[in-house]
């Protein structure tokens, strides 16, 4: 997970992670603040019923949602 962009695109849209929080509970994906920066720590992972609603709330493109959330593979 690339947190660095998370949190850069989150800021540059004048949101912060308590709202996420909020929003993210309104769409019915029950989390709180602490869990978000566990996950931003790399400490766990996102479930993908969490980016599905984050790149929703956040107006995530396909492609920037695969480039925060997921890893390139390298063979």
């Amino acid at each position: 997970m690339k947190s660095n962009v998370f949190l850069g695109i989150l800021k540059t849209k004048g949101k912060n992670v308590d709202w996420l929080v909020e929003r993210m509970n309104e769409e019915g994906e029950t989390i709180v603040r602490s869990t978000i920066y566990k996950k931003l720590r790399g400490e766990s992972e996102f479930q993908s019923s969490q980016i599905k609603a984050i790149s929703k709330i956040m107006e995530l493109s396909n492609k920037e949602m695969l480039d925060i959330f997921f890893e390139e593979l390298v063979s």
